[in-house]
């Protein structure tokens, strides 16, 4: 399954195509090694069950609890999720249509069972929080890779024991405005592991209110020759104080099992899981 670059678990997700892609990496450019990422393979179809922790300054927290379908056609990928609990959020349901050609704007759709109504999202509503989170809907969907440009800020760093690249990402001068607006953020700093091509460290810089966003992914698992990330947080900070922090831990997935095409569609998103 080829997808966009995600930050968001639900997606978060790379097979290692060969063991040489370390070596090779050392002559990729930061735009090969962001494109290599891009390009992963994560299975022709997932399900997966996880929670989403809300936790607020004082460490109050809310947990909900998702159901996520996800499969690969010719064209486009498209996920389903819907929320099982608490009772506040339950059926709410979020669809995404992520297109192959990258010249085409992802779509995407939710469902808020209070209002009866499905909602489709355009793209100055995509910078928002998702559900609340620390996450944008922009970071659901993932971003086009030749909308940015790259550099190596260092060639090599060591993240919990693993060599990474550190990259930096700003959208092109071009399309500056229009990416800005769709996702919210200045730029980007990102930390990728060679030997996987997974990114498992992020620093964001936000326009809005001037706040910087901080990633980690841990809890890495070879699921089914799929390194699968178990565990992402993502923590809003501003003038280096925590304002607020999301945990997306994953329970269990599963990989390459049959599913109805009809399972992604906004009438399905209407009748719960």
């Amino acid at each position: 399954m080829k997808t966009k670059i995600k930050v968001w678990i639900f997606l978060l997700m790379v097979c290692v195509v060969s063991s040489s892609g370390v070596v090779l990496g050392e002559e990729w450019s930061a735009y090969e090694v962001m494109k290599k990422v891009d390009e992963r393979d994560t299975g022709e179809t997932s399900i997966s069950d996880r929670l989403m922790i809300l936790i607020d300054r004082k460490g109050n927290q809310r947990v909900r609890q998702t159901k996520g379908y996800t499969k690969e056609f010719e064209d486009v990928t498209k996920t389903m999720t819907f929320f099982l609990t608490p009772a506040d959020v339950k059926d709410t349901t979020f669809l995404s249509f992520d297109w192959e050609n990258e010249t085409q704007d992802d779509d995407s759709w939710l469902y808020l069972p209070a209002l009866r109504k499905v909602k489709r999202l355009a793209s100055s509503d995509k910078s928002g929080s998702f559900m609340g989170s620390d996450f944008s809907y922009a970071d659901v969907e993932g971003v086009n890779v030749e909308e940015y440009d790259y550099k190596f800020l260092k060639k090599s760093e060591m993240v919990d024991g693993h060599d990474t690249w550190v990259i930096q990402s700003k959208p092109k001068k071009a399309l500056k405005k229009k990416v800005i607006n769709k996702t919210g953020y200045v730029k980007s700093n990102l930390w990728v592991r060679k030997d996987i091509l997974m990114t498992v460290k992020g620093k964001f810089w936000v326009k809005k209110g001037k706040k910087i966003k901080y990633m980690t992914v841990s809890d890495i698992k070879n699921v089914d020759g799929i390194w699968t990330a178990y565990k992402l947080q993502m923590v809003t900070t501003k003038k280096k104080k925590v304002l607020h922090s999301t945990v997306l831990q994953t329970n269990s997935i599963t990989y390459n099992v049959a599913l109805e095409d009809d399972t992604f569609t906004t009438q399905r998103m209407t009748r719960g899981s």
